[in-house]
């Protein structure tokens, strides 16, 4: 029997009493955060007991801000990578019906009852999506998302990946407009310093050996990051500068 179940909840008030981005200003309104969720689980096969399973857990903001408007676009376009819809809910039905569409070849093939694989493979996909709670607010609503996915192989995905958007008018904010071009060779070499006294490394020649990071690409300032009241945490994916095995590699600066 095919499942799917979408949750819309209602939409709550959150206090987040967050002043201007500049550390002054007039309050800002509380938040209105609601959650819309979508959980997929169907048989590989009709009758079979193995499932594949499609989840996706976001919270959203209420009302027509530019704030509510931008961060749903993020999450259709970036987060659900599809678009055109006009809702959140409606971006997410669309998701789960393009991997059903997606998976049915594969599925059919890898598990048939002669496979080899039958037992071991099982696909998954979930999204997780919230606000990131912080000590000192300062203008800045930042989110997180976070992607578990099986889709078989050895081993799964799991990404990490920061949102930060400018309170006032909801604009999505990118490395460039925190740190200037004129800063940009200073902050590198500060996550090189910093990923060296994290790792107990003498340099970046001995991180590389020890760690594998920038193994696969030299570090860069990502648009990933988390911003804070006085520094920057970035955050590069697997595969992004090392392999695999080094998982999730985070460093976090003073803001220059």
């Amino acid at each position: 029997m095919r499942v799917k179940h979408l949750f819309i909840l209602s939409f709550v008030a959150l206090a987040c009493a967050c002043t201007g981005c500049n550390g002054g200003g007039d309050e800002q309104p509380e938040l209105q955060w609601g959650k819309s969720s979508l959980c997929v689980e169907n048989p590989i096969a009709p009758g079979d007991s193995l499932c594949y399973q499609i989840k996706f857990d976001l919270d959203t903001l209420g009302g027509d801000s530019q704030l509510a408007k931008q961060l749903a676009a993020v999450i259709t376009d970036s987060v659900l990578r599809v678009s055109g819809f006009a809702t959140v809910q409606e971006a997410m039905a669309q998701r789960a019906d393009g991997l059903e569409a997606e998976w049915k070849a594969d599925l059919a093939e890898m598990y048939d009852a002669e496979s080899d694989f039958r037992e071991t493979l099982q696909y998954y996909y979930t999204i997780d999506g919230s606000p990131v709670e912080k000590a000192e607010p300062d203008g800045v609503l930042s989110y997180q998302t976070t992607e578990d996915i099986y889709l078989g192989g050895a081993h799964g995905i799991y990404v990490i990946q920061y949102y930060n958007f400018d309170e006032k008018s909801g604009k999505l904010l990118n490395i460039g407009d925190v740190i200037p071009a004129d800063k940009e060779t200073l902050a590198l070499k500060a996550m090189e310093e910093q990923l060296c006294k994290d790792w107990d490394a003498e340099n970046l020649e001995d991180l590389r050996e020890q760690t594998g990071i920038t193994m696969l690409g030299d570090l860069y300032l990502t648009n990933n990051f988390l911003l804070k009241k006085d520094s920057i945490e970035f955050l590069f994916n697997q595969y992004e500068i090392a392999p695999y095995a080094a998982g999730l590699i985070g460093v976090t600066i003073k803001r220059p």
